[in-house]
């Protein structure tokens, strides 16, 4: 008797297994789960957890990628991208962090939530560049666009425990004009 028990049992976990398979199965074809996974294996978004974002941001894995279209998810399917929350820094005195002149403009773009940074510009006919640094000063990293129309960025920088500038060069200028470090 007690073996035919155990069978039983063994039997019914047999086949809640067998049911909870498909079950699973089903949920991982839902469409926006599969959206999901397949814009992180095409390297257009990440998915961290609550620790990692709060203590470092998106860090390196956002370097290179566009501030508007690159997807961090945090719950599941649910993402955001870097300019959603992007701001311009600027003290009490003023912006510190846009620059410009009669031939062009920058701004430094910062988001908070990311801990990354990226130039905007609004002029056209100009090359344009975001600029990374250690904090002891050392060049870390240059990434540098160029505008005919103006309304175009480069892509992020990772900026935790970094400073970033943000720099242009009119059509008609001789040296590059720079945001102050953020």
């Amino acid at each position: 008797m007690r073996r035919l028990l155990l069978i039983t049992g063994l039997v019914s976990i047999l086949a809640l297994g067998w049911s909870a398979a498909p079950a699973s199965a089903q949920a991982a074809r839902d469409p926006a789960v599969l959206e999901a996974e397949a814009v992180i294996a095409a390297g257009d978004g990440i998915r961290l957890d609550a620790v990692t974002l709060a203590n470092t941001g998106c860090g390196s894995s956002c370097d290179n990628r566009d501030p508007n279209t690159f997807k961090i998810y945090y719950d599941g399917t649910r993402y955001y991208t870097c300019a959603e929350d992007a701001i311009t820094p600027k003290l009490s005195s003023g912006y510190v962090y846009r620059v410009s002149s009669p031939a062009g403009s920058v701004e430094l773009r910062y988001s908070p939530r990311c801990r990354t940074a990226w130039a905007r510009t609004s002029a056209g006919w100009t090359a344009f560049k975001v600029v990374s640094r250690h904090l002891n000063g050392n060049h870390r990293k240059t990434i540098e666009g160029y505008s005919e129309y103006g309304g175009v960025w480069t892509d992020m920088v990772n900026d935790a425990n970094l400073e970033a500038s943000a720099c242009y060069w009119p059509a008609s200028g001789t040296d590059w004009h720079c945001t102050r470090w953020y």
